[in-house]
């Protein structure tokens, strides 16, 4: 790599360019994928954290091979209940109920309410008993305390335990027992849920089947996710612009390459004329972009981090490691896939070039 690193020296300005470049781009991407992560979590953080073996749905279409899963259409009964507590290999069988309203204190906050049966555990450990559970931004937002009374879809409860945040279809839960999500959902007679959360023992086959002798789509907490009001259709737009952001990756670091490539092509020739082999001179070429490459998705990822931090205090922003790290890694190893098409004709160069093309 003695050339390439001397390039890197002696053209300073040019690197430059190229390293931000990549930078900017690592940067945009590390900002996306946080964001998407960020959304991800405020529209299904609740399931996640309830997640049992399966969320079972009463199916929209039941004589479609795949019937689709909606919150918002299906609804359970006592009696679906029972008819899954008969099944083989299941443990328990927890209705769970979901709507949107109004809480009304100091002001009025959107939230989610969350149906479940009193003495169910909730996440983070609390049980659930009469009237409601908030979560923590909540009660900031509207400034109450345990033992206040709230309006919830225009009936008055009270508080009776403050939680740590959980996000349904992008609004905060409200933990609330079953008669009180009855109440506030205005559901008919005898609907005690949305979905069934059903745990057991049984393996995909015998899932599939409990689903098909109750008439209802028994689906993995992932599979869940896609009942929920615009949530594919929103991941998707993301997961699409982070796509076409690592292809135009791909396609600016070939473009710098090939073009560097060719404005060195006398200085490689002179190496050829001296005996270099092509192996020698395609690894000095890719070593030269590696370190180009890495340090401007560093640089991005560093720079992405920080803004990341700003950001997560105004809007809904994941900031892992695999947020971090995951884009300045794709965008390496797509920016040397990228280089070695660039450079792989490095090899080739014809030693007659250093000596005027005549010889």
């Amino acid at each position: 790599m003695f050339l390439g690193l001397r390039d890197l020296v002696h053209a300073k300005g040019r690197f430059t360019l190229i390293g931000a470049v990549v930078g900017l781009i690592t940067l945009l991407l590390v900002m996306l994928t946080g964001l998407t992560g960020g959304l991800g979590q405020q529209n299904t953080s609740a399931l996640e954290e309830l997640d049992p073996d399966r969320y079972v749905f009463t199916a929209t279409n039941p004589d479609a091979e795949d019937a689709d899963v909606s919150f918002t259409d299906s609804q359970v009964n006592s009696e679906l209940v029972e008819q899954w507590q008969g099944m083989v290999g299941v443990d328990t069988v927890v209705p769970l109920g979901a709507t949107q309203t109004r809480l009304e204190a100091t002001g009025a906050s959107s939230v989610a309410v969350l149906g479940l049966p009193t003495g169910t555990q909730l996440p983070g450990g609390d049980q659930l008993g009469e009237g409601i559970v908030l979560s923590e931004s909540i009660t900031k937002e509207q400034d109450v305390a345990v033992g206040d009374t709230v309006t919830l879809g225009g009936r008055d409860v009270a508080v009776t335990g403050i939680t740590a945040d959980e996000f349904y279809s992008h609004s905060p839960v409200v933990w609330a027992d079953t008669e009180t999500w009855t109440d506030v959902a205005h559901v008919s007679d005898g609907i005690i849920g949305t979905v069934l959360m059903v745990d057991g023992s049984l393996d995909k086959d015998a899932w599939d089947a409990a689903a098909a002798t109750t008439g209802t789509e028994a689906v993995v907490t992932g599979g869940a996710f896609a009942g929920l009001p615009a949530y594919s259709s929103e991941q998707g737009s993301l997961v699409a612009m982070q796509g076409f952001l690592y292809a135009i990756s791909a396609l600016v670091t070939v473009s710098f390459l090939t073009v560097w490539t060719i404005q060195r092509t006398r200085d490689l020739s002179i190496l050829r004329a001296l005996g270099a082999s092509g192996r020698y001179l395609l690894r000095d070429a890719l070593g030269q972009s590696a370190v180009i490459l890495a340090i401007g998705a560093i640089a991005g990822a560093l720079l992405g981090w920080g803004l990341g931090t700003l950001a997560g205090q105004a809007v809904p922003f994941e900031l892992t490691a695999v947020t971090v790290v995951g884009p300045a890694v794709g965008i390496w190893l797509l920016g040397i896939l990228g280089a070695f098409f660039a450079t792989r004709k490095v090899s080739q160069v014809d030693p007659m070039i250093a000596l005027g093309g005549n010889a």
